[in-house]
């Protein structure tokens, strides 16, 4: 063997660069699927049990926001792990939708929202738009600050009572006010006046 190719052989038996910043590259292929636990580090963030070099993601897919002790799913991409789904959780927590800044749309010709023993809904703002709306319940509490009702024909039907309280009560019909009643009484502290330019009594 010549003396100047076997100095050149000696390139080819180098080892592979296992560098910190090229380590990951030697760890698992891009595509890579393992099933893992997530743990959480000691300055708070989620990390794979024995992976904890790689970046910890969620999918865009996997909605259900992971939680510490998940046995989950994840997909490796560079130096990243993406969860893509939570196969157990050992804890009874609730599941929490997370969509961050996104919005979500559920479309679908049925839908139906079970929630069992309750149903809680908060926003800024709620948008209802129907052709037909019904709401059925045995008690309703609804509570706002100002509250706007704007109908071309509008029906209540109460069954037994109903008691309204209110610093300043003012009613206007362009044509027609009616009151009806077997037992109707107008009373005021102060004042009662009645203005028309016919006024018919009996």
């Amino acid at each position: 063997m010549s003396e100047p190719f076997a100095k050149n052989e000696t390139l080819f038996k180098q080892a592979p660069d296992f560098r910190e910043e090229n380590i990951v590259d030697y760890r698992l292929p891009w595509g890579c699927q393992v099933i893992s636990e997530l743990k959480r580090s000691s300055s708070g963030k989620l990390y794979l049990a024995s992976y904890g070099a790689y970046e910890l993601q969620t999918a865009v897919s996997c909605l259900i926001q992971p939680q510490e002790g998940d046995r989950v799913r994840a997909t490796v991409d560079q130096n990243k792990v993406f969860v893509t789904d939570i196969l157990h959780r050992r804890q009874n927590n609730a599941l929490n939708i997370d969509c961050g800044d996104r919005k979500l749309s559920i479309s679908a010709a049925h839908l139906q929202l079970n929630g069992g023993r309750e149903v809680e809904i908060k926003a800024e703002d709620i948008t209802l738009r129907s052709k037909v709306s019904h709401w059925i319940a045995e008690c309703m509490n609804q509570i706002g600050k100002r509250w706007f009702v704007k109908a071309d024909d509008a029906w209540r039907k109460i069954k037994y009572s109903e008691d309204v309280e209110a610093r300043n009560i003012n009613y206007q019909a362009e044509e027609v006010l009616s009151v009806k009643g077997k037992l109707t009484a107008i009373s005021g502290s102060t004042v009662v006046k009645v203005d028309g330019s016919q006024i018919h009594m009996g």
